[in-house]
């Protein structure tokens, strides 16, 4: 976490977007392109799905870093959150979302302590709950579905329930001979 003045926003997106490729480049298998455009989404109340979020993000225009800082800082005293996420990565181009969370937003006590703080900057991963273990690398672009992450969701759920059947099956069988 790092907090974010309005002088020194380009240069903490620039570091936060290194960190955030080299985090990707450590998590996943795809090669990730330096070549990084962005868009810009406001975390609201209501959580979208994925399939929901990725329409609203299809339709908007990737932008240069220089744009996103310009309308990032003309709503700059209302930021009180700033994430940047893998949104799409080709061999070519990488898809940066910038996801901020308002501070008019937050509850009415909160926002008081809080109007007169600088953001914070995050960099986050989706990670896909089908991954087996930490050291496993994935698809950085399985929010946005596909054959592969639909046969991957299915062989997760496939091995929950093998482990959830074997799980109860030792409960009972240890139940059984406490009694």
């Amino acid at each position: 976490m790092k907090k974010v003045t309005k002088n020194n926003l380009v240069l903490n997106l620039k570091e936060a977007t290194s960190t955030l490729l080299e985090m990707v480049r450590s998590s996943c298998w795809n090669e990730i392109s330096d070549n990084t455009v962005y868009i810009i989404s406001e975390i609201g109340k209501d959580l979208q799905n994925r399939t929901e979020r990725k329409k609203e993000n299809n339709g908007k225009e990737p932008k240069s870093l220089n744009e996103i800082t310009t309308e990032l800082k003309t709503i700059y005293e209302n930021l009180y959150d700033i994430n940047l996420h893998i949104y799409k990565s080709k061999k070519k181009k990488t898809i940066i979302e910038i996801q901020y969370y308002p501070k008019s937003s937050l509850e009415l006590d909160f926002y008081e302590t809080v109007r007169d703080d600088e953001p914070m900057l995050h960099c986050k991963i989706g990670i896909p709950s089908y991954r087996k273990n930490d050291s496993e690398q994935f698809d950085v672009n399985w929010e946005l579905g596909g054959i592969r992450h639909e046969w991957n969701s299915f062989l997760g759920k496939m091995r929950f329930k093998t482990w959830e059947y074997n799980y109860n099956k030792n409960k009972k069988l240890k139940n059984k001979n406490v009694g």
